[in-house]
């Protein structure tokens, strides 16, 4: 997966605009507007020079476009790195998201050194829990971040889970 770079512009407006795709998004539903997209890019693009991860494109093998991102992600709110994802409606079920967070997890834990990732989601966004839970993270808490209320799961590496 390629990191996000300024050339996902159209995709990404693309994907944000379906208000199914950001009804589980800090907007809650509301498409993300261009000017919004271009700081979004902006900002993955300087997390990776900051920290070295960041957020990949998930790229369609068969046509070569961008159908998702997937990635990781430092919150100074939280002081915490999570790990974030959007895929098209159209790519949704397929476990395409999954297999991307498993590989940004082992990015983190193998690339970064990190050695705890969380994920959040809204409570009644179910498919990103599965997600959360296919991929090793386990419920901690609920808690409030960005003003909004949101569940709260998380993964160690496992020299963090010997040492407990």
């Amino acid at each position: 997966m390629p990191p996000v770079q300024t050339s996902n512009f159209d995709a990404l407006v693309t994907i944000w605009a379906d208000t199914e795709v950001t009804r589980f998004l800090l907007c809650r539903g509301i498409p993300v507007p261009k000017e919004r997209t271009k700081i979004a890019i902006a900002s993955f693009i300087e997390h990776w020079e900051k920290y070295s991860y960041g957020v990949w494109a998930i790229v369609e093998n068969s046509s070569a476009k961008m159908i998702g991102y997937c990635g990781l992600r430092y919150l100074d709110e939280l002081n915490e790195t999570e790990v974030l994802y959007g895929l098209q409606k159209s790519h949704w079920g397929r476990g395409i998201v999954t297999r991307a967070a498993k590989a940004a997890v082992s990015f983190g834990f193998d690339n970064a050194n990190l050695n705890r990732i969380i994920a959040l989601a809204f409570p009644d966004n179910q498919a990103s829990i599965r997600v959360m839970e296919k991929s090793g993270f386990c419920y901690e808490k609920s808690i409030s971040v960005f003003n909004l209320d949101v569940i709260c799961y998380s993964i160690e590496t496992k020299e963090n889970e010997v040492a407990k």
